[in-house]
C-alpha cells in the first residue's frame, strides 16, 4: 500500500552502492523481472478488478457509511495503479525529459500519496469497526455517512503532508538527449532524514501495530459471534434486525480478510525499511527494496478477490450489475439492427 520507492533506479547519476559486479547483476535481475515483467501483469489486473469494485460499490444497494470506507479504498488504489504502469512500461527503462520528469514528480509523491491514503483508510476503517463491534448500539445512533467523510479527508490531508517532502528529492539534469537524476541537496539534509523517519513510521510501523491489535481483536469477537449465533437468532424480533446483524458479520469479516492482507504485504516493506536505516549496504537490499514493492502492489490489486470471496452483499450486487449490463446489451438499438439485417 505505500511503496518503499526512494529512488528512480535506472537514471540516477550518484548512486552510493558499494557492491561486487555479481551481486550487481543479480540484483539488477531481480530488478528487471519485478518491474518489467511482474508489476505490470499485477497493476493491470489491479486496474481490471478497482474498476470493477468501483462500478459496484457506487450501486445505491452499498451505500451504507461502512462501504463508503471501501468505495474510498478503491479509489486510491486504483489511481496508484494507473500511474503506476506507464512508469513500468515506459518510465523506468525512459532516459526522455517527459518521462525523467514523470518518474520524478508524478510517479514518485503521487504514488506514495495515494497509497498513503490507502493505508490510513484501512486503518481508520479498522478503527471504526473495532468501535462499532465494541459498543454497537451507540455506535448504530451515530451519523456514519457524514462522520466516514470527515474521516476520509481527513486520511487525504495527512497523506499530503507525509508526501510533499518526495517532490523535492530529487533534481533532473538535461545532458543532450538523455535526461538523468541526480539527488538534491535537500535530500541529503538532516530535515529530510527526519521527514523519511517519520514517513517510515506513519506509513509502515504505526498502521502495522493499529491494525495488528484490531485484527486479533475482530478475530475473537468473530469466533464468539459464531458460538453464540443461535442465542443470537433466537433473541432477535424482526428479520429487519436479523439482516442487519448477518451484514454486519459480513463486512467484518470483510474487513479482517483485507488487514490480513495489508499485515502480509506491509511488513516485508517495514523490514526493508529497517535495513535500510541500519546498514544501507546490507547485501541484495536493493532486491529486497523491489520484491516489497512488488508485494505492495499485489496489495493495491487483489481486494475485488476478498470482496468476491468474502462478502456475499458485494457478490449479490456485482451479479446483479452483470446480469443488467447483459440485458442492456441484448436489448441495445445497434444489435437489434443488426440481428434483422442478418
Amino acid at each position: 500500500m505505500s511503496y518503499n520507492t526512494t529512488e528512480v533506479y535506472d537514471t540516477t547519476v550518484n548512486s552510493t552502492e558499494d557492491q561486487s559486479t555479481e551481486t550487481n547483476n543479480v540484483d539488477l535481475d531481480i530488478e528487471v523481472i519485478c518491474n518489467r515483467y511482474i508489476a505490470p501483469v499485477i497493476c493491470s489486473i489491479g486496474i481490471v478488478g478497482n474498476i470493477i469494485n468501483f462500478i459496484v460499490l457506487s450501486n445505491r444497494r452499498l451505500k451504507k457509511g461502512s462501504y463508503m470506507y471501501l468505495k474510498a479504498l478503491t479509489i486510491f488504489d486504483l489511481m496508484a495503479l494507473l500511474i503506476s504502469l506507464p512508469y513500468m512500461l515506459i518510465g523506468v527503462r525512459s532516459t526522455e525529459y517527459f518521462w525523467v520528469w514523470f518518474s520524478v514528480y508524478i510517479f514518485l509523491p503521487m504514488v506514495n500519496f495515494f497509497t498513503a491514503c490507502s493505508v490510513w483508510t484501512t486503518v481508520v476503517m479498522a478503527i471504526d469497526r473495532f468501535i462499532f463491534v465494541k459498543c454497537p448500539t451507540w455506535s448504530r445512533r451515530r451519523n456514519w455517512k457524514v462522520k466516514t467523510q470527515i474521516k476520509i479527508f481527513a486520511v487525504i490531508t495527512l497523506a499530503i503532508i507525509i508526501c510533499i517532502p518526495k517532490f523535492f528529492c530529487y533534481v533532473i539534469i538535461e545532458n543532450g538527449p538523455i535526461t538523468l537524476i541526480r539527488d538534491s541537496d535537500f535530500r541529503h539534509s538532516l530535515f529530510f532524514r527526519y521527514t523519511e523517519i517519520a514517513s517510515m513510521g506513519a506509513l509502515h510501523f504505526v498502521p502495522l501495530f493499529i491494525l495488528s491489535i484490531v485484527n486479533v481483536y475482530l478475530v475473537k469477537k468473530l469466533q464468539s459471534a459464531r458460538k453464540m449465533k443461535r442465542e443470537l437468532e433466537m433473541s432477535l424480533t424482526t428479520d429487519h434486525e436479523t439482516e442487519w446483524q448477518k451484514s454486519q458479520q459480513i463486512f467484518t469479516i470483510t474487513l479482517v480478510s483485507i488487514v490480513v492482507l495489508s499485515i502480509i504485504f506491509i511488513l516485508p516493506a517495514s523490514i526493508v525499511d529497517i535495513f535500510l536505516n541500519i546498514d544501507s549496504t546490507f547485501p541484495h537490499l536493493r532486491s529486497m527494496r523491489n520484491i516489497s514493492n512488488l508485494l505492495l502492489w499485489c496489495n493495491l490489486s487483489l481486494n475485488c478477490f476478498l470482496y468476491c470471496i468474502f462478502n456475499r452483499q458485494y457478490l449479490r450486487v456485482l451479479k446483479y450489475v452483470i446480469d443488467r449490463g447483459c440485458d442492456r446489451v441484448r436489448r441495445s438499438p445497434t444489435r437489434t439492427t443488426e440481428f434483422q439485417l442478418a
